[in-house]
């Protein structure tokens, strides 16, 4: 057992951390990231890798890697409709997929699986490819610009567009939807409710049209399926579109601003990525791991001893995968990113029957994106004359990414 150190992050008394952790009231270190607390709070799971802690009402939080695995194949004791956590204002719709249990989840999921799979993803490549690059241009030529805001937050936002029938130029729009679903609900919670509601009312719009309508795109498809014979309902269809943009648009960006934060400033990987590009798949799933964006919650739903910690219905178990992917019995070195390594179980993107729907293809987005960035403009660092910004959160990761580099040129 590794012996644990005082952490920089404890009060005068003393207090564990993961008693009172937050994970949207995160401490950053001096990177701008929470991820040296998330060591600190990997140190005492390895002792304690299940505690009671008492965020919002009181919740199990789980930091060990065995018993998070455990816990997300265990779909008799635990209920993915506390996936969230406090759980999302979503009113009536359940978040399709995401929120369901079986037979429902397997039911549903093989309904919409194929748009998802290895084959089918990898079709967005050239229209991924051609998206970044014309991104790259818009700023190429002044040398500097916000990664988040600029690639990170356009990638997904552009291509959930594309599989939901939307125009790809209303990302804005699109944006303002999740964030309230994601963020208002919790710090804005009239604001939540009116742009939820927004968001609902286009929806509805979208889908009565799709019946009328349908096109060649994901969600036209999924409009028309059905299951048992039977077509989704309104209410299922805006939880399947809820869905998507939660997990299209806000975990991918938050990774995506992540990673080139980190390339940003680790010349070593840079370099090592750029002279063997055929190491970025790899590297993808690697900050994965080590920058985990998601959190997922399970609700109790029947007594049950995970461990040596007995949980009981009606409670909460929230699942910190940030820590869970840097446990060193899991991983070796597992405080080190290693672009290379293999094999890498690391749970960035669940694990079992609910594993992340868009796993393949966020794979793509990643790849894509790293490769025409270091492609198109090789070096870069963060400006120094700027500051990062980070979003906490269920989903969290950087929001402000400022980079500096020698202008280039635009494509033709």
């Amino acid at each position: 057992m590794t012996t644990i150190e005082a952490s920089p992050f404890l009060g005068a008394t003393g207090e564990r951390l993961i008693r009172t952790a937050d994970h949207y009231d995160t401490p950053l270190g001096p990177d701008g990231t929470p991820f040296a607390f998330y060591e600190a709070l990997r140190d005492e799971a390895e002792e304690t890798p299940i505690a009671w802690n008492e965020s919002y009402g009181g919740n199990w939080f789980v930091g060990g890697y065995k018993e998070t695995v455990e816990i997300m194949q265990n779909h008799t004791s635990f209920s993915n409709k506390g996936v969230t956590f406090p759980k999302y204002e979503t009113g009536d719709f359940e978040l399709m997929l995401a929120a369901q249990d079986e037979p429902v989840h397997t039911k549903y999921r093989k309904l919409v699986a194929a748009p998802f799979s290895p084959k089918k993803t990898a079709e967005f490549t050239e229209q991924l490819t051609e998206t970044t690059n014309g991104l790259i241009d818009s700023r190429i030529a002044v040398g500097n610009g916000d990664a988040a805001t600029w690639i990170a937050n356009e990638i997904p936002c552009r291509l959930t567009a594309i599989i939901l029938g939307l125009p790809p130029e209303d990302g804005d729009k699109y944006r303002e939807w999740m964030w309230a679903i994601t963020h208002y609900f919790v710090t804005e919670p009239e604001k939540a409710a009116a742009t939820f509601g927004e968001m609902v009312g286009h929806a509805q719009e979208l889908i009565t049209e799709r019946r009328k309508n349908p096109g060649d795109d994901i969600f036209s498809m999924v409009v028309r399926s059905e299951v048992d014979g039977e077509r989704l309902s309104d209410e299922d269809l805006i939880g399947f579109f809820t869905v998507l943009l939660i997990g299209g648009i806000d975990n991918t960006a938050r990774f995506l601003s992540t990673a080139l934060w980190r390339l940003a400033w680790d010349v070593e990987l840079r370099r090592r990525l750029q002279a063997k590009p055929d190491l970025i798949p790899t590297t993808v799933d690697e900050l994965l791991r080590y920058y985990s964006p998601a959190l997922l919650g399970r609700d109790v739903t029947e007594r049950v001893t995970i461990g040596d910690v007995t949980m009981e219905p009606g409670q909460t178990a929230l699942l910190w995968l940030p820590v869970a992917n840097r446990d060193r019995d899991a991983f070796p070195n597992a405080d080190a990113l290693v672009p290379d390594r293999t094999p890498n179980r690391h749970l960035g993107l669940g694990n079992g029957i609910h594993r992340c729907l868009g796993a393949h293809l966020l794979r793509v987005e990643g790849k894509v994106v790293i490769n025409e960035f270091l492609r198109r403009i090789p070096e870069f660092e963060l400006d120094s004359n700027d500051t990062t910004g980070w979003t906490m959160g269920q989903v969290s990761g950087f929001n402000k990414v400022p980079l500096v580099f020698e202008p280039g040129e635009p494509r033709p």
